[in-house]
This record gives C-alpha cells, structure tokens and sequence, in this order.
C-alpha cells in the first residue's frame, strides 16, 4: 500500500514496469538472472540449477527473491548456480551434470567448468550472499568445490548466509514447502563463515 493505493512490486504508479531484469546465456543455458530495482546493495544468490526465468519473466523463486530483498532493503540481486542447467526438473539437472557417466564433455568443459568461475566472480563482486540449493544438491564434493572458489582465492571471501537449512543442514531453497517452508520476513542466517 502506498499513500491507499495497490502498487505492484517492481511498477510505478502508472504501471508501467520499474525494475531492470537481466539475464546471461552460454547458448540456451543460463548462467546469470539479475534483477535491480533501485538504490541499496546487490546481493548474489547462489542456487542449484536455473528454472525457466529470463530478461523478460520471473518464476516463483525469482517472485520470493525479489519480494524478499525488497523487504530487506537491497536494490537488486544476481542469481547465479552450482549447475547453469536450464530446467525446473532436478532429475534433468542432474542426468546433464553427471556428465561422466553419459561422456557429455561439452556439459562438463563449456557448461559447468565455465558457470564455476562465474559463480565466484559474482558472489565476490556482490554485497551478501545467498546460498539456497535445498536438498536437490546432491554433489557434495562438487558444492564444496564452488564454495572454496567462492570464499578462496583473492579477496573477498564472502560468507554464505541462508534463510534456514534442511534436516542434512542444506541451505533451505525458497520454494520448501511444509516444516521447511521460508516465511516471507525470514531474517537472514549465517550459513558458512568465511
């Protein structure tokens, strides 16, 4: 509500729309959703795989995400992933990351090897970080290969923060339903010091 009248998130008073939506390919899979809506810091949100939100479109993750950031003060966010697989299918995400076992070394050398140092380089550049995989990650050498890229090498080495983590002690993803369901005004939560 502003002054009695509904405003929908990331449009003026008119309706016209406010907020900057970006989005980063590396052919049809996508590396980098970023939206802005104005002053405050960026924030990096590092996730699992890419649903089908672009440029143009939110999904419900990215509607939570930016709900959320808004709330918190932040002008923005750039969402990055362990895995840039376009898909809302984990089952998918994970037949192309298990690239060794189908010798899809296009997945490995120009997907993920390529989406790795991408990941870093944004988490560093960014003001927070955001970790929210949930238990669709199930690569534990490989999360803990990003997050040593992610918190090593040059400075800065961020830390990891979430919004609650599961029974495994994953980062809680913002579409968990049920007892790991994140309210909306949920106050960040360190995750993993730097």
């Amino acid at each position: 509500m502003d002054g009695g009248v509904n405003k929908p998130f990331g449009t003026d008073l008119f309706g016209n729309d406010t907020m900057q939506r970006t989005a980063i390919f590396v052919g049809e899979e996508r590396i980098e959703l970023g939206r802005r809506w104005g002053p405050g810091p960026i924030a990096c949100v590092i996730g699992c795989n890419p649903s089908m939100a672009d440029g143009q479109k939110d999904d419900p993750t990215s509607l939570w995400w930016n709900a959320w950031f808004q709330l918190f003060g932040f002008g923005g966010y750039r969402a990055v992933n362990l895995y840039p697989f376009c898909t809302s299918s984990p089952a998918e995400c994970r037949k192309r990351a298990d690239w060794h076992l189908t010798d899809d070394w296009y997945a490995r050398d120009q997907l993920i090897m390529t989406n790795l140092p991408h990941v870093a380089k944004v988490a560093k550049e960014c003001a927070q970080v955001f970790v929210c995989w949930g238990n669709i990650a199930w690569d534990e050498t490989w999360i803990e290969h990003v997050i040593e890229e992610v918190q090593g090498g040059e400075e800065p080495w961020p830390d990891l923060w979430c919004w609650g983590t599961t029974k495994s002690g994953a980062p809680t993803h913002p579409m968990a339903r049920g007892r790991y369901r994140i309210p909306r005004d949920q106050k960040p939560i360190l995750w993993r010091p730097a």
